[in-house]
C-alpha cells in the first residue's frame, strides 16, 4: 500500500466510522484504545531543516574554526574517550 492509499484508507475509516458516532463516551473510548495500541516513538527528535544559506554558513565557520587551530585529531578524541570508560 502506497503512502497516498493509506491516507485514503484512513480518510475513509474516519468517514465512515468516526464521524458515525456521536456519543462523547465512545470516542474517548476509542482514544484510549488507540493510545494503548499505538507505539509510542521514543525519543522522537523534531526533523529540523536548515536554508541552504544556513548550511553554507555552518561550513564556513567550521573552516574558520580548522584555521585557528580550534579542533580535536582524531588521535586526541580517541585518548579522550578512553578515559571515559577507565
Amino acid at each position: 500500500m502506497t503512502a497516498m492509499e493509506l491516507q485514503q484508507w484512513k480518510q475513509n475509516f474516519i468517514r465512515d466510522y468516526l464521524d458515525e458516532i456521536d456519543d462523547m463516551e465512545v470516542l474517548e473510548k476509542i482514544r484510549k484504545y488507540a493510545k494503548r495500541i499505538i507505539p509510542k516513538k521514543e525519543n522522537a527528535r523534531p526533523c529540523v531543516i536548515h536554508s541552504q544559506e544556513e548550511m553554507i554558513a555552518k561550513v564556513r565557520e567550521a573552516e574558520a574554526q580548522v584555521e585557528r587551530g580550534e579542533y580535536i585529531t582524531d588521535e586526541e578524541l580517541s585518548k579522550e574517550i578512553e578515559t571515559w570508560f577507565r
